[in-house]
This record gives structure tokens, C-alpha cells and sequence, in this order.
């Protein structure tokens, strides 16, 4: 475990059995992420595993005609992102690929996205004490797997924010590479009015945590490169959101129930940082 910058720690693991094993206990985990910190795992999940995931995401997209109307959180859909959150007022400009419907895909894509989806599932179910398993339940929380793609040309996502529960730890996987496949962009949050930028600092394979109630927002790609929706250059994440769609949205105003938890915090236990 190392703190590479302030409230940005990196913690080692191993990929076993298709789990993510941390070096430390996963209750420890959980408890830098609450203080708060952004807290990268190494989770040594294989570069050919991540590569298929991107790889056949744009086979699927290729096939699949894109989504134009109103989310309805019970299929499979990619769209361009292109508008501007009415609560929140974020401005966002992404391809969104989102998997409701998982357990519906045709069995090998199934099993492709399953092999980043399922360890990150099994991570979150031990952070947060859960049990829960993939699939659609209409009027209560369940998970809806993400495969976002960040083209090159300026994509980005503005500062925005969600409610503490049920999620409590945001999950964010790099399926890519920054300074090879990408050069610009990175998601940013703010810890007691300190900016804490990732770009750089998660590398491929890498899964990004942080406490669900920070604000957070993805820095936008350089406008020197061109863009273009149909390029796959640029960056691409999966992401695991757990919420109920019928549920309460997120306030219009920002929490600051975490500033709360940073003062108690400082009155805890520290944990060696090596």
C-alpha cells in the first residue's frame, strides 16, 4: 500500500480464481475509502482479458442500432451522450454502453463482459457486506454494468455526484491504457476542498474506488485530436453503478455529509502507509 498523492492511495492485489485478492483485508479497504481517499487497486486482472471486453463491446455496438429515447433500465443499449443533466446541470459528452439486461446477451459476450463484471461484483459485495447477483428487479436497487467510451477530440463528463446508499464505493476499471492509448482525461474529485486528479496515476487493469458521494467528474481528451464517435481510440472504463432506478435521484446541491466523515476521521486509528 502506498499514498502516491494526498488522499490518493494504491493498494496491491491478486487476481485468484477470477477475485480480486487485496493485500490488505477488504474491511481496511473500505475504511480509506470512507475517511475519505481515492483508492486505486492493482488488481492484475490479464490485458488480453480487458482488450476482449473493448473489442467485442464494439462488435455489439456495431450490430445494435443506438438508443435515442428515454432510459428504461431493463435491456441493453449503447447512446451518445450528449446533453446536460436537468438536477445536477452536468454537461456530458460519452458513448455509454449499459447492460441491464446482462443475463440476456449472447453467451459469449455474456462471458466476456462477466469476466471483468463478475470480480468486480464479488469486490463490491465484500466492501460492502452485500450478496447481490446480477439482474433486473423493478422498484429496488440492483446492478447496471457500464462500458464507457471517452473518444479522443474532447469527451468528458462535468462535475456531478450521487447519493451515499445503496452504492457507497463508486468502482471504476481502466480497460486501457493512459500514454499509449490516450493522452488526456482522467476522472477528478474533490476531498475537504482539495483537488485530487487520477489522470496518470490509474493505469490499465487498474480499478479506481472512492466513497459515492464525492463530487467527481471526468476531465475532458484534448481538442487537438479530432473527434470522432466512431473512432475507438481514447478512453474506455466499466464502471458497476447499484441503484434503483425508481428511487430517489440525487439533490440538486451538493452533499456534504463527507466533510462530516473526514472530522471523525482524523479522530480514528491511522493505518501505516507504506
Amino acid at each position: 500500500m502506498k499514498e502516491v498523492a494526498k488522499y490518493l492511495i494504491k493498494i496491491d492485489a491478486e487476481f485468484v480464481d477470477g477475485k480480486i485478492v487485496t493485500e490488505i483485508p477488504y474491511e481496511e479497504v473500505m475504511r480509506l475509502v470512507n475517511e475519505p481517499n481515492i483508492v486505486i487497486i492493482k488488481t492484475g486482472i490479464p490485458q488480453e482479458t480487458l482488450a476482449k471486453v473493448i473489442k467485442g463491446t464494439r462488435q455489439w455496438a456495431s450490430k445494435t442500432p443506438l438508443t435515442e429515447a428515454p432510459d428504461t433500465f431493463d435491456n441493453n443499449q449503447h447512446k451518445h451522450r450528449l446533453h446536460i443533466a436537468k438536477i445536477q446541470q452536468a454537461p456530458q459528452l460519452f458513448h455509454d454502453h449499459t447492460f441491464d439486461a446482462l443475463l440476456d446477451l449472447e453467451p459469449a459476450f455474456q462471458q466476456t463482459l462477466l469476466s471483468i463484471f463478475d470480480p468486480m461484483r464479488n469486490l463490491w459485495n465484500s466492501l460492502t457486506g452485500n450478496d447481490e447477483a446480477f439482474g433486473i428487479r423493478k422498484g429496488e436497487a440492483y446492478f447496471h454494468p457500464q462500458v464507457t467510451h471517452y473518444p479522443l477530440g474532447g469527451s468528458f463528463f462535468g462535475r456531478h455526484w450521487h447519493p451515499l446508499n445503496p452504492q457507497k464505493v463508486g468502482l471504476i476499471l481502466a480497460l486501457n491504457q493512459y500514454g499509449k492509448d490516450y493522452t488526456s482525461g482522467g476522472t477528478g474529485y474533490v476531498i475537504n476542498d482539495h483537488i485530487i486528479e487520477t489522470e496518470g496515476f490509474q493505469d490499465s487493469g487498474d480499478l479506481l474506488l472512492f466513497r459515492y458521494d464525492l463530487p467527481h467528474w471526468v476531465s475532458p481528451s484534448s481538442f487537438a485530436d479530432r473527434f470522432s464517435w466512431e473512432d475507438p481510440a481514447g478512453r474506455w472504463v466499466s464502471i458497476l453503478p447499484f441503484y434503483n432506478p425508481w428511487g430517489t435521484p440525487a439533490d440538486k446541491d451538493e452533499p456534504q455529509g463527507w466533510k462530516t466523515q473526514i472530522q471523525q476521521a482524523k479522530h480514528a486509528p491511522s493505518v501505516a502507509v507504506a
